[in-house]
């Protein structure tokens, strides 16, 4: 893609404002790379080699991924990473590699999550605003059914997740709250065999709208996503140990306070529009 392209796509710009390598929308390419898998058709994202690098040093010769689970924690940007890093210092412990990403405009939660995962900019995607209307592009999940893989979306009743990628050949679980959606993953390790999961973690973001960035309850929902991240990691290497498997940290963009009371996002602010990934990668155990 050339770089006028990828400039008029919404992506680029962003990148370049933050001065940052990478976009949230080169995390499909990305995985779908790791899967040995091809992109979403209307995929604009590049794959991000550093964490391709890394998964050919973890795994043996020509290996690629045959687990992978994608935890979304909604809001968690690279502002609170710099703010708290006794917080997060554990999360880069515990992973491989952390990529910092430039957001796309505006920086709401379907906008961003449907970046996420189709690799596409919000003018080709065409969720523009906040909105939920079921995606008509192609997505990482498109790609995985069409190579037969089993795919579940864990989520709360319809936030953004939960409608977006809808009227696709995957399991939906629709749950009341954030820690009923984290249960219902926790189960699915022991009682299914999907390939792919995501389970969605939307405690911080609720947070923020109602009472601000670093209120206590924020704090606690943002530390909340962080342990629940942890335990997934724990949890993967018991489930998954024979296979080869991705936990990926995947917020979709971040927050800033509105006043005293009550925060929001959806600008072009750098609290907004940078976020961090965190990749964490096993490999099977014999």
């Amino acid at each position: 893609m050339s770089a006028d392209k990828e400039m008029s796509n919404g992506l680029l710009k962003e990148m370049q404002t933050f001065a940052l390598d990478f976009s949230i929308a080169d995390f499909a390419p990305t995985l779908c790379s790791l899967w040995g898998l091809r992109q979403p058709k209307q995929c604009q994202g590049k794959e991000i080699e550093p964490v391709l690098k890394i998964a050919q040093e973890k795994f043996s010769s020509g290996s690629k991924l045959n687990k992978t689970l994608v935890f979304c924690p909604d809001a968690i940007g690279d502002v609170l990473w710099k703010a708290f890093p006794d917080d997060f210092a554990i999360l880069s412990e515990r992973t491989d590699i952390r990529v910092s990403s430039a957001s796309v405009m505006p920086s709401v939660t379907p906008v961003c999550f449907a970046s996420i995962f189709s690799g596409a900019s919000p003018q080709v995607h065409g969720i523009q605003e906040y909105r939920k209307p079921v995606l008509t592009v192609e997505t990482v999940f498109d790609v995985f059914v069409e190579a037969e893989k089993k795919v579940a979306i864990i989520a709360v009743n319809n936030c953004s997740i939960d409608k977006i990628f809808r009227e696709r050949n995957i399991d939906y679980y629709s749950l009341t709250s954030n820690a009923k959606s984290f249960a219902t993953c926790k189960l699915l390790l022991d009682n299914s065999d999907y390939d792919l999961i995501v389970c969605y973690d939307g405690g911080y973001d609720s947070s923020v709208h109602k009472t601000g960035c670093r209120s206590p309850e924020s704090l606690a929902a943002m530390r909340c996503s962080i342990a629940r991240f942890l335990e997934l990691a724990s949890l993967l290497e018991e489930r998954w140990n024979k296979d080869n498997f991705l936990l990926t940290f995947t917020p979709d963009h971040g927050a800033h306070d509105l006043d005293a009371d009550k925060g929001g996002h959806g600008t072009n602010l750098y609290d907004d529009m940078v976020v961090n990934h965190f990749y964490r990668f096993s490999s099977a155990k014999k």
